[in-house]
């Protein structure tokens, strides 16, 4: 398999505990950066559909994932999946393991969500994760992995992020690298959790991915993103774990199953 790998970031990095001030921007509504004229806000978990009512919604809780019953991913299953082939807006419970089977992409956020109206949410580009990453303002002390009611993934802190009282962050990443241990370095209870959404802060579960439709894997030690960027065959996804962050375009890889997070424009 032929790997291009267009972002290494805080791989290893030593931590130092955020609390930054706001800057110029939306009042009162937590913003991310993906460009330096764009900002957005992030849906409020990751994406979920159930076949057999055709329905779409976001995770009831940020900190939720679907984990092996993704393995059941047909047209008339009657749960919840949450790890879907690149750009299958209009075709969900695709799991062909044939590349040319994905030969378009579909935006999820083309759909209603949550009773939303079509096209209220997208996915992100590429160049928008690799912004909101790297080179937004004090991009490296707003981003870090941890652990959150249990379970293992990456916070993202807003451009104009005010830490609660009593709660301090961590930026950064781990030396568990891939172990998943190390994402227990800092942990929060649903509690703690709370406060910290409510002034802005975005968790990505570290959710694993779907090989075809015979086997989930590597949930609670890797997360993997989907974005709306194709970089000649290969499309491109946001990848993490406890020591590193990426973002990457494989040769055979649209079929894989990927967390889908969208966001919405201000």
């Amino acid at each position: 398999m032929k790997t291009k790998i267009s972002l290494l970031l805080l791989a290893i990095v030593a931590f130092s505990a955020t609390s930054c001030e706001p800057i110029n921007g939306p009042k009162n509504i937590p913003y991310f950066s993906v460009s330096p004229k764009q900002k957005v806000v992030f849906s409020p978990g990751n994406l979920q559909y159930k076949a057999s009512t055709k329905e779409w919604r976001f995770a009831p809780s940020q900190y939720n994932y679907i984990g092996e019953n993704n393995i059941k991913i047909s047209d008339t299953y009657s749960g919840w999946i949450d790890l879907f082939g690149w750009g299958t807006g209009d075709n969900p419970t695709l799991k062909s393991n044939q590349n040319s089977d994905y030969d378009r992409f579909v935006d999820w956020g083309a759909n209603s969500i949550n009773g939303d109206p079509f096209h209220t949410w997208r996915t992100l580009s590429i160049e928008e994760w690799n912004y909101l990453i790297l080179n937004r303002p004090k991009a490296r002390t707003l981003i870090g992995v941890a652990q959150v009611n249990n379970v293992n993934g990456l916070i993202l802190l807003p451009d104009n992020w005010v830490a609660p009282d009593s709660i301090s962050f961590i930026s950064g990443m781990h030396e568990g690298y891939m172990g998943g241990s190390g994402y227990s370095h800092q942990t929060f209870s649903a509690e703690q959790w709370r406060r910290l959404e409510q002034n802005g802060a975005v968790f990505l579960p570290a959710a694993g991915m779907r090989i075809a439709k015979t086997a989930v894997a590597e949930t609670q030690k890797e997360g993997y993103y989907w974005t709306a960027t194709i970089d000649g065959p290969d499309p491109c996804f946001l990848y993490f774990c406890d020591g590193q962050i990426y973002t990457y375009s494989v040769l055979i890889d649209r079929s894989t199953g990927k967390s889908v997070r969208l966001v919405k424009n201000l």
